[in-house]
């Protein structure tokens, strides 16, 4: 800012204070498209952050018919859980590839289902999950047959 300042007067200069910060150079302002891809992000991450949340609870302690109980995440969630994300990130796929020049868009989609999907594999290794949902009176295995009837084996 001291080589904007004039010698004489200490004042910035008005040529200096005509141009602009990089940031609000026409060339560098987000087009109609990067807000068309923001918006769709901040929806993808409102979905996972909805998972999160309620698979970990808020903690606090309520009173229920059966007496007093915590609200944290159920081990039946994790699987729904996965599937939601999944499910979502399979649309967003499909969808990326309709935007023109989004490709960081579609690369960040097929990076995140790649890795979801590796994760949601694991799930086989901890039998609990699956067991958690076979048991659950909701869904039992008619989930399964439901959820998992055009999945190959």
């Amino acid at each position: 800012e001291d080589e904007n300042r004039s010698k004489k007067t200490g004042q910035v200069t008005q040529a200096k204070l005509a141009k602009k910060p990089h940031i609000l150079r026409d060339k560098n302002q987000l087009t109609d498209k990067d807000w068309e891809v923001l918006y769709h992000l901040e929806a993808i991450l409102t979905v996972f952050e909805t998972v999160v949340k309620t698979l970990e609870g808020d903690g606090y302690i309520r009173r229920r018919k059966q007496g007093w109980t915590g609200s944290y995440g159920n081990i039946w969630d994790v699987v729904l859980g996965y599937e939601l994300l999944l499910n979502t990130l399979e649309e967003y796929k499909q969808l990326a590839a309709d935007f023109p020049d989004a490709e960081h868009f579609r690369i960040g989609i097929n990076l995140a289902w790649d890795k979801l999907d590796e994760y949601y594999r694991r799930l086989d290794e901890t039998p609990i999950y699956y067991t958690a949902m076979a048991l659950h009176p909701a869904y039992r295995w008619d989930w399964f047959d439901e959820t998992w009837a055009h999945k190959p084996s």
